[in-house]
């Protein structure tokens, strides 16, 4: 019986002689189809992909799988660990101050840098290169409808995870999935639920997505596509204040039906969506403010959300 084997690699060590490390784990059948990498837990926030690997590896084993896998349930320890009064941080991570250390996601912008995160993040993409297939398992935003961000040429393999949107892209980016995509791998990104918070229903979806995927459970109905290109849309509160939504992502809405009440010193202020199509997800604040042009940065309060219109 084929079973997966653990490697522990150090990844960065405290001013007090702590180290971070992450495990990595390989399951290697004889005469193997595929070789598969499976990622979770690059950003610090997004927790739910962590326990969906560690089940998926034991559902492996049981059907011992013709797959090569190459598993790293907890890619990011630092961010894991990057905490204030008990509430995690966000991509970021406090034991370093190097300049793009809040998001490993844009592998691009840190490759070969010579920094130390350059240094953690080749170290992730080293571990792809036997790969014919990547899935680097991510959440996103304060409240979300599961989708898969993918190329546009492999919108066919992104069906196959049974998630209910995918969002096709063709221009490149530095993300990390982005990056393996130009190294001539299948790599998708699976945003399975919301940041910060896991709940069994979260899980259990991304360990159906993965076995669909894998053929251990049959195929589900097609997903929507959406074009990023021409599809996503970025909806934003008109001023500071602090949002209640009337809506929850993952619903159809109709330009002009109400979408948010906005509170402010000045009063309440009732927003109507501008555009018909799919709240994709809520944005918490600090995404909302990374967002908003120069000229128009004040001190916000608020949230904003994405949208794909028809």
């Amino acid at each position: 019986m084929v079973r997966f084997e653990k490697e522990t690699l150090s990844v960065h060590q405290t001013a007090s002689g702590a180290h971070y490390e992450i495990d990595v784990y390989r399951y290697d059948p004889p005469n193997p189809t595929e070789t598969v990498h499976l990622q979770g837990g690059l950003h610090g926030i997004e927790l739910t992909g962590i326990p969906v690997l560690y089940e998926f590896m034991k559902l492996v084993e049981e059907a011992q799988l013709p797959h090569r896998i190459i598993c790293v349930p907890q890619s990011n320890p630092m961010g894991l660990d990057s905490q204030i009064m008990g509430v995690q941080t966000g991509y970021n991570n406090l034991h370093t101050n190097q300049q793009n250390c809040w998001n490993w996601n844009r592998i691009g912008q840190l490759r070969g840098d010579g920094s130390q995160e350059g240094e953690w993040v080749d170290l992730l993409l080293n571990l792809t290169e036997p790969a014919d297939t990547v899935l680097d398992l991510h959440t996103a935003g304060a409240e979300t409808a599961p989708h898969v961000y993918a190329h546009v040429s492999q919108v066919e393999q992104a069906q196959c995870l049974g998630l209910p949107h995918v969002l096709a892209w063709e221009q490149h980016s530095t993300s990390f999935c982005d990056t393996c995509q130009q190294l001539g791998k299948v790599a998708l990104t699976l945003e399975l639920s919301a940041s910060r918070a896991i709940t069994s229903e979260d899980v259990e979806r991304g360990i159906q997505a993965l076995q669909r995927y894998f053929g251990i459970l049959p195929k589900a109905p097609a997903a929507r596509v959406w074009s990023i290109r021409e599809h996503l849309k970025r909806w934003l509160s008109p001023s500071g204040g602090v949002l209640t939504w009337h809506r929850r992502a993952g619903e159809y809405i109709q330009q002009g039906e109400p979408l948010a009440t906005l509170y402010t010193r000045q009063g309440k202020q009732e927003l109507a969506s501008p555009y018909s199509g799919l709240l994709l997800l809520k944005n918490p604040t600090h995404a909302c403010i990374a967002m908003i042009p120069p000229t128009l940065q004040r001190p916000y309060i608020c949230k904003g959300a994405y949208m794909v219109s028809n």
